[in-house]
Formats: C-alpha cells, sequence, structure tokens
C-alpha cells in the first residue's frame, strides 16, 4: 500500500536538512543568486533614483522653464541675438529670457593660467533662470552690454587667491586677449546634469550677452532660457514663442520645450535606461540560475540511493519533483534576500558618493523577489524531473 504524500512542511525540513548538508555546496549557489539579485535591484534602483535626481533638478528651477535652440537638423543661420535679446520685451507670456553664446579658453590672470572653461555670454536674468548665487559683488547687468565686465565661479576665483590676488573683485582675467575686469564672485554650484543645457558656474566665466557676440569669432546662440509669465500656461508660452520667431525668421527650425515635456521626455529615456540596466542585471540572475540548476543536477547525482530507498518505500515521483522543487526555491529565495541587502547597500554607497537621495525601488523589490522564484522554479523543473524518472531498482544497486 502506498504511503501519503509528505505534507509541505516535511518537505521543507527535508530540504533544510539536504541543503545544510552539502554546505559548501549550498553557499555557492547562494553567492550567485545574491550577486544576481542585487545587480537587478541596485541596477533599477540607479535608475529610478537618477529619474527622481534630474526631476528635483528641473523642479528646483520651476516647471515653468522653457528652453528654446535650433533643431539638431537645421544646419542654416542661427537664432538672431536681436531676437533672443528682445524676446522679453515683446512676449507678454514670457516674464525673464537670457541667450547663452558659448566658448571656451584659458584664463590668465597676472601672467598665470587659473582656468580652463567656459565663456558664456549671458543677460542679468541669467543668474535667476538657473539659479546662481553671488558671493562676492554683483551679476553681470543689461547696462554692461558690450563692456568688459565678468562674473566668475568659485573655481576659478580661487585660482585667482592661489595666484596672489587676495581681493578677485580688484583683479584683471585675460580671456582670449581682452581683459575684464571682475565684477562679482559666484558661490560654489554643484552641476547639474540632469538638465538640457550646462552651467558648469564653478569652472565658467560670465560676461555680457553682447560682448561675447563680439569677442567671439563665429558666435552663436547656443540655448535660450526664458520662463514663463505668471498665469500662463506652459504650452501657451511654447507656442507665442514658435510664432514670434516663425514671424521673424521664417526660416528656422526650433526645438522650444517647456520642463514639463522635458521632464516627460526625461523620464521616459531614464525608465528606458533603468529596464536596460535591469535586463544586464539578469543576465547576472541568469548565470546564478545555471549555477543552481548545476548543484541541483550534483545533488540528484549524489542522493541516488537515497532517492531508491524513498521510491521503495512508497514515495511518488509527484513526492521526489516537490522535494528537488522545494530545495531550489529555498536556495534561490534565501539568496534573493542576502541579494535584496547586498543591492541596498550597493545603492546606499553609489548614492552617498553622487550626493544624491537614497531609496530602493520597491518595483526592484519585487521584480527581485519574483524573478529569484521563477529561477528557483525554472532551474529546479530539470532536476527534480531527472530525480523522480529515477528506477528504484537502478537507484539502489549503485552510488
Amino acid at each position: 500500500m502506498r504511503h501519503t504524500s509528505p505534507a509541505l512542511m516535511d518537505s521543507l525540513r527535508e530540504a533544510l536538512r539536504s541543503l545544510l548538508r552539502a554546505r559548501l555546496r549550498t553557499v555557492l549557489g547562494l553567492i550567485g543568486i545574491a550577486i544576481g539579485i542585487a545587480s537587478v535591484i541596485a541596477m533599477v534602483s540607479i535608475g529610478e533614483v537618477a529619474t527622481a535626481e534630474a526631476r528635483k533638478q528641473f523642479e528646483a528651477l520651476g516647471t515653468d522653464i522653457v528652453t528654446v535652440k535650433t533643431a539638431k537638423d537645421y544646419r542654416g543661420p542661427g537664432i538672431a541675438l536681436e531676437a533672443a535679446l528682445s524676446l522679453t520685451d515683446s512676449l507678454s507670456a514670457i516674464s525673464a529670457a537670457s541667450p547663452t553664446i558659448l566658448g571656451g579658453t584659458n584664463f590668465v590672470h597676472a601672467g598665470r593660467r587659473v582656468g580652463t572653461g567656459s565663456v558664456k555670454g549671458v543677460r542679468a536674468s541669467y543668474a535667476d533662470l538657473v539659479k546662481l548665487e553671488i558671493a562676492e559683488g554683483r551679476f553681470v547687468s543689461d547696462l554692461d552690454a558690450g563692456s568688459l565686465w565678468c562674473v566668475v565661479g568659485a573655481n576659478v576665483a580661487a585660482a585667482i587667491r592661489r595666484a596672489g590676488t587676495l581681493d578677485p573683485l580688484s583683479a584683471e582675467l585675460e580671456v582670449d586677449g581682452r581683459f575684464y575686469r571682475v565684477a562679482g564672485v559666484l558661490r560654489n554650484r554643484e552641476e547639474t546634469h540632469g538638465l538640457p543645457f550646462e552651467v558648469d558656474a564653478d569652472k565658467s566665466v560670465f560676461v555680457p550677452a553682447v560682448t561675447a557676440w563680439r569677442a567671439t569669432p563665429n558666435p552663436e546662440v547656443g540655448t535660450i532660457i526664458a520662463r514663463a509669465a505668471p498665469g500662463i500656461h506652459h504650452e501657451d508660452a511654447v507656442r507665442a514663442i514658435k510664432t514670434w520667431f516663425n514671424e521673424r525668421q521664417p526660416e528656422l527650425k526650433l526645438e522650444v520645450r517647456s520642463a514639463k515635456q522635458l521632464i516627460a521626455q526625461m523620464e521616459n529615456q531614464l525608465g528606458l535606461m533603468a529596464m536596460l540596466l535591469g535586463a544586464v542585471g539578469s543576465i547576472s540572475l541568469v548565470v546564478g540560475g545555471i549555477g543552481v540548476m548545476n548543484i541541483m543536477l550534483i545533488s540528484v547525482a549524489e542522493r541516488r540511493r537515497e532517492i531508491g530507498v524513498r521510491r521503495a518505500l512508497g514515495a511518488s515521483r509527484i513526492d521526489i519533483r516537490r522535494q528537488f522543487l522545494v530545495e531550489s526555491v529555498i536556495l534561490t529565495l534565501v539568496g534573493g534576500s542576502f541579494g535584496f541587502v547586498i543591492g541596498s547597500v550597493a545603492t546606499w554607497g553609489i548614492c552617498e558618493f553622487t550626493d544624491w537621495d537614497f531609496f530602493v525601488s520597491p518595483l526592484s523589490v519585487v521584480v527581485g523577489l519574483v524573478i529569484s522564484s521563477a529561477v528557483g522554479i525554472f532551474f529546479g523543473i530539470q532536476p527534480a524531473y531527472q530525480a523522480s524518472r529515477l528506477d528504484p531498482i537502478v537507484a539502489l544497486q549503485g552510488e
């Protein structure tokens, strides 16, 4: 008469005893699964943290920000400086706007190079638009148009002090053969890489837009940063800018985007990146799953006599399959738990290094646990099936 199939708790107890008997093999399997789960959790979490950080950087500037630049596939004449400078005065939908005229060079003070970075031609409103703070002096004024005044970033100011001038506001800075008087020094500002435009304030020198236009060999308006007027919907501000430029430069192809549009686009891109990172992490998990299957196959080979005895005592093939599947699932779930801890610690370490807000993506935890269970079942099926198909007589005859 056949014995009744063992209860689930009996299978769990037997699975734990079997795994503890082969400690080294079990630890190796746990390591493989833990690394795979940790990779998934860390990579998906970092992708979501990066998305949240970029969103926070946008929101710090304000969701009423609008950026204007020429389309990537456009090869004609760029944005006219006069049109860029008169945008605020001409459109009631825009409360403030500043073009950015970019150049790059060495900065020299007292015969010594005190920096290499960007020279940015801007209007006075630029400081408020991108949240620059003055440590000493003042920012460039619209009254400085055409004059040789500049504002230096924190790193450039520190280099001027190291060159022997304790008060940067009394310094002259040579830029592309022109000598500028320092009107102001900016506070230290970390670069916000999530934005669609570069600020890099610490290493830059800011000059009046008209001055930069005259001093640069082939000047171009890179990006116009604007702010929608209070009460104006961001889509209305975008339409007003497009219409205004279309009337003055009909041949010009522009990309005009509000902060909300840029945030949505950025989140889509970073979401794809997070999925890609998760897929890369899943490769480690698959490798760990293959390791689990190899361990279970070795376990089946070593326990042939045990399987034969159990079959001879009346255990069914379903009982044997369940036993090895339970062992595989326990192995992957315990490994997944360790992986969760490792992945969380890795995410915390990266967030500490980058000064981002730490959190572990709930999605990554759910996905990790589901995948680890699925891996345990998927890679445990073949060993469990092989164990259940053993002939009890053959299994009892040999090792």
